[in-house]
């Protein structure tokens, strides 16, 4: 083509010099003749010769909430994603523990559907209540939406929030008819964990409005279906570009009344043309065309933008430019071929031809740099690799660059072809006014014609109406064409490089569990200071992940389907011991924690336990105290016989509390010792794993001794008492509570018990109470 346009403008210029002189050329080929002409004063030829940039605003294209009272209208077309403009948001609830957020996606609804919802680039799902049940973010998050159906009831706050709060401000009567719309509630915790980084970045991706299409109406010439323009409830779904571009001429509209139909209510957004103001047929035309190419059209114009320029981002993004045809809003596709309508020659003209070549070398381009609005880069206009015409490069002697961006277009390879036919389209080799006599009256704007009139330099040339100004006066008709080379579409076969994938993706949220060979268990003994010999199962590894902040671990009887806790340690522990195991087989498993995540289980293989032995005293102790006065003569550092009493394994006490079926306080473990009225030394441990769906609540640890063994809940004295209290969230507190005391205790002479137990200051029973591997170990010490 390079070649073509330098003979076809190097023959323009040749004959238009020797035209005066040509006299003896003879019939109608005297009448055909060319006459200087600048193109570019020509707005039709001005359009389809040159790169037009639509000039359409950026806003709603962000990460972030867009909070303005006085903010546009956004309209959603295609699929597109974006956060939405706030409208109302507060916090509420018990301690002001929620923060609710309403905002909207469009206007002129409803939409078709909400695809999906990602909080911080993080993919969240909802149960059928609005709860979050996936991500960082489960069971702290609520989510619901309304399409914008007209009309259509208010949004209503999320069921199952504390205490049945609701967002303040919003009520029944706040209904957002037309509005595409979501309330987003944020549940903070006591520990201010659930939103360390404050409110969250939404993105919601949705299906946009549903359009009118002729082609699938019975009653429109051609059509077949039931979609109707003044039924909106029968309009379709569509990212067709040209259907957009045709719903836009036609007004975006609201109210009761119509629902959405044109002309019917008040108009939103759009340009409001009636449809007799319209070229229905070119959008249809160019819709089949925009359907065969397979193009699509995503996006995000507001009321704040100007509607033309709306309108031609719409064309651009199906191949099309603007066009008037007798009046009305129109439009001629430059993405395909097609067929001759009819032949001129000299006989068909009414004057001379005005001719010129089209773009200057100067002004040539032979390379884009295209920009799309791509969803793989978190929704934002992105440049793509240049779309360069190498024998156009060669042409011009090296490269002409210019950037254009598709703000419509989500898909690199559309943004490509356009980019390429827009290079083609923008080095035709020739444009210019021919005028026609009355009969041709009937080349319309978009329709195609070819010149036959041999020995003329456009004989043969197939150009393409732009625009017609007819005379009534004359019945002349002066068609603005360019010149229509069919083999420029085969770059449409363009495959263009998408841009790189920016791995925008979020960081993994789970946590690397340990690896196979980082733990072992070992099976082992611990022997206690009264010579008692206590089964143990080691545990000895490293941690080999920087990220984590806890070691978890558990431990279950083989054969068993519950983890027990066993405890939690610090990144740096190498060694593990979890005592008090009765004899058998027992699974230890390991995990990691990080923040509030934790990773899978490293179940470690069973190791197999001895029972306990039981206390072997002789007489040494380490504790004994020396010199004592008045108090009978014994060898130094000599020690009684203790108490001691031990259990292993778990209890359920579901039912520790105050109410009607409820025991409390609840003795776990007993110790009985004979005293000279020496001090006692007192060591008594066990561990709590408790769970109540309830507000805050308590425990209390007591150690009690009577003079003698004790009779329900009757006690002598308390030595030592302590609580910890369990700070609910979301209606549901779990604690693990592993108690050890000791102390020293002034004795009275005789039979002691000694009580370790355990209180709440609940009223109906916990999900789970479970106290394991209690004891109580008492020793009397003389000098």
């Amino acid at each position: 083509m390079p070649a073509i346009l330098t003979a076809a403008a190097t023959a323009v210029k040749a004959f238009a010099a020797a035209a005066p002189a040509a006299g003896a050329q003879a019939g109608a080929m005297a009448s055909l003749k060319t006459v200087a002409f600048n193109a570019l004063q020509n707005a039709a030829i001005t359009a389809a010769m040159s790169i037009l940039q639509p000039q359409v605003g950026q806003a709603g294209r962000t990460f972030e909430w867009t909070i303005d009272p006085d903010g546009p209208i956004p309209f959603a077309a295609g699929q597109v994603g974006v956060p939405g403009a706030v409208i109302h948001r507060d916090t509420f609830g018990p301690d002001l523990m929620y923060y609710g957020v309403v905002s909207v996606l469009s206007g002129a609804g409803p939409i078709n559907s909400i695809v999906s919802f990602a909080a911080d680039d993080e993919a969240v799902t909802f149960d059928g209540a609005g709860k979050a049940i996936t991500s960082q973010y489960a069971n702290e998050l609520w989510f619901k939406s309304k399409l914008g159906t007209q009309p259509d009831t208010a949004l209503v706050s999320p069921t199952g929030l504390k205490s049945s709060a609701t967002l303040p401000g919003w009520t029944s009567a706040h209904k957002l008819s037309g509005k595409a719309c979501y309330m987003v509630v944020m549940g903070e915790n006591s520990k201010q964990t659930a939103f360390p980084t404050g409110e969250i970045k939404p993105l919601i991706v949705l299906q946009g409005l549903k359009v009118y299409d002729p082609r699938l109406d019975s009653t429109y010439p051609g059509g077949s279906g039931s979609c109707r323009l003044a039924t909106p409830s029968t309009w379709v779904y569509s990212d067709n570009p040209i259907l957009w571009a045709l719903k836009w001429s036609l007004g975006l509209w609201e109210g009761s009344t119509g629902a959405g139909a044109p002309q019917v209510d008040y108009q939103v957004g759009g340009i409001g043309a009636k449809l007799s103001g319209i070229d229905v047929a070119s959008f249809v035309s160019a819709a089949n065309v925009a359907d065969a190419n397979g193009w699509t059209v995503s996006a995000y114009p507001n009321t704040d933008d100007d509607k033309h320029q709306v309108l031609t981002a719409f064309l651009q993004a199906g191949g099309c430019v603007y066009a008037q045809r007798a009046g009305k809003i129109s439009c001629i596709h430059r993405a395909a071929s097609r067929s001759s309508l009819v032949t001129i020659s000299a006989a068909d003209t009414a004057g001379p031809l005005e001719l010129d070549t089209a773009a200057s070398r100067i002004d040539r381009v032979n390379t884009i740099r295209p920009r799309h609005w791509s969803p793989l880069h978190r929704w934002q206009m992105t440049a793509q690799p240049e779309i360069t015409v190498a024998g156009h490069v060669t042409d011009d002697g090296g490269k002409r660059t210019r950037g254009l961006d598709f703000p419509f277009v989500n898909n690199p390879t559309q943004a490509g072809q356009l980019a390429a036919l827009q290079i083609e389209n923008t080095r035709e080799k020739l444009a210019g006014v021919i005028p026609l006599k009355p009969h041709l009256q009937r080349i319309r704007p978009g329709d195609a014609f070819t010149i036959t009139e041999p020995g003329f330099v456009l004989d043969g040339q197939k150009c393409l109406c732009l625009n017609t100004d007819y005379d009534p006066a004359t019945g002349v008709v002066r068609v603005s064409f360019v010149s229509e080379t069919d083999a420029k579409y085969d770059a449409l076969d363009l495959t263009p490089t998408a841009p790189d994938d920016n791995d925008f993706t979020p960081n993994d949220p789970t946590v690397t569990p340990p690896g196979s060979g980082d733990w072992a268990s070992t099976p082992g003994t611990v022997t206690g200071d009264d010579g008692s010999i206590v089964p143990t199962v080691v545990l000895a590894g490293a941690v080999d992940n920087d990220t984590v902040d806890q070691v978890i671990f558990e431990y279950r009887r083989d054969g068993d389907t519950d983890w027990l806790p066993a405890g939690s340690e610090s990144p740096d522990a190498s060694l593990k011991h979890i005592n008090g195991l009765t004899a058998g087989d027992w699974e230890v498993a390991v995990s990691y924690r990080r923040g509030r995540r934790t990773s899978d289980r490293l179940v470690l293989s069973p190791v197999t336990l001895a029972g306990l032995s039981p206390a072997t005293f002789t007489g040494a102790g380490d504790l004994a105290f020396l010199d004592k006065v008045d108090t009978p003569q014994i060898e130094a550092n000599a020690v009684t016989t203790p108490g001691y009493a031990f259990t292993a394994g778990a209890t359920s006490l579901v039912n520790l509390h105050s109410g009607g079926s409820g025991v409390q306080p609840v003795g776990v473990q007993t110790a009985i010792v004979v005293t000279d009225g020496a001090d006692v030394a007192v060591d008594a441990g066990f561990s709590i794993f408790a769970r109540h769906g309830d507000d805050d609540w308590t425990l209390t640890v007591e150690l009690v001794r009577t003079n003698t063994p004790p009779v329900g809940s009757v006690v002598a004295t308390t030595i030592y008492s302590s609580a910890v209290k369990c700070i609910a969230i979301n209606g549901d507190g779990w604690i693990f509570w592993p108690v050890v005391v000791r102390i020293t205790d002034a004795a009275p002479a005789g039979s002691n018990a000694y009580v370790l137990r355990v209180s709440s200051d609940r009223t109906s029973d916990f999900v789970s109470m479970d106290i394991h591997t209690r004891y109580v170990s008492v020793r009397e010490f003389k000098a």
